[in-house]
């Protein structure tokens, strides 16, 4: 949960890919912002707590900025566990971003938090402040006497095709691949960061074909081409062919071996004629399945 935490927020680092995902989220594609009209505000705020001061910290905090004054600020919270009391933790940060600016002689501004879950299993995690404090028991005419903190939730599992058309920057290949499996529709799309998109493929799915391949990557960057999806995609595709044949020798002399199955071998070369790499795991590993692809082809 860490390195994945870690790797959203190296990506998110980038003025483009915050833009980016404010657009696509809040404007729904719009161009509202740009790299250039963000700076990073500070992401740690102070409270009192239990006989002194405490600090907290949100994950991305940074500052829409006009001719060099500061017109927004959002903060984005990163989340891989929806917890029941998120509400308070936004109240917390909005509250210390206002008290930066009680006794500031500038405009006031107003202090945008939206929450990114990257997990997508289902919540049902109170929404507001005001929900909070009723579940607790509070009489609804307090609650109504309390100023509400809504929470706003994207579920980056979980984003309709609309909503992923809107985003321009690398993250639209994270979204699409969380929400599709492919990166097909992307294709002909400019890759910026590749270091930084490589980490988070690899920690969002597990797969680690994804960082296999940066060295060569930046090596490319480095002779002045320009990369696009396309030709990431074929070297993927290349290194998933290498590894599904090497799966299949290595499991398939095993499993020859151990069962004394000439059948098996017979499988695993009509699959790999096929190209049916995930196959050639899935038969290795599970007999039922197996035995299904031996009376699909005939063995």
């Amino acid at each position: 949960m860490a390195e994945k935490d870690i790797a959203e927020k190296v990506l998110m680092s980038h003025a483009d890919v915050l833009a980016d995902c404010v657009n696509a989220l809040i404007y729904g594609g719009e161009r509202r912002l740009s790299a250039g009209d963000l700076r990073l505000a500070p992401t740690e705020s102070f409270y009192q707590g239990k006989g002194r001061t405490r600090n907290q910290f949100c994950d991305r905090s940074f500052f829409r900025t006009q001719e060099g004054v500061i017109k927004a600020q959002y903060i984005m919270e990163n989340e891989t566990y929806l917890r029941r009391r998120l509400a308070l933790r936004k109240a917390s940060y909005q509250g210390g971003a206002y008290r930066e600016q009680l006794d500031s002689k500038e405009p006031v501004y107003p202090v945008v938090s939206i929450v990114l879950d990257w997990m997508g299993k289902r919540s049902r995690i109170p929404l507001s402040l005001h929900q909070l404090i009723e579940r607790d028991g509070v009489f609804p005419e307090e609650a109504s006497l309390v100023d509400d903190a809504k929470l706003t939730i994207y579920h980056m599992r979980r984003l309709s095709k609309k909503v992923r058309a809107g985003f321009t920057s690398d993250m639209g290949f994270v979204v699409d691949y969380l929400n599709e499996g492919s990166l097909e529709s992307r294709r002909e799309q400019r890759i910026v960061h590749i270091e930084e998109l490589c980490e988070m493929m690899r920690a969002v799915t597990g797969d680690s074909r994804f960082t296999e391949q940066v060295d060569e990557l930046l090596e490319r960057r480095g002779k002045g081409e320009e990369l696009r999806m396309c030709e990431y995609l074929d070297m993927l595709e290349a290194r998933g062919q290498e590894r599904g044949e090497k799966i299949g020798q290595e499991r398939g002399e095993k499993i020859g071996q151990k069962c004394g199955e000439d059948r098996l071998a017979r499988l695993i070369s009509n699959l790999l004629r096929e190209e049916k790499y995930h196959e050639i795991e899935e038969a290795s590993k599970n007999r039922g399945r197996r035995q299904e692809l031996y009376r699909l082809y005939g063995i």
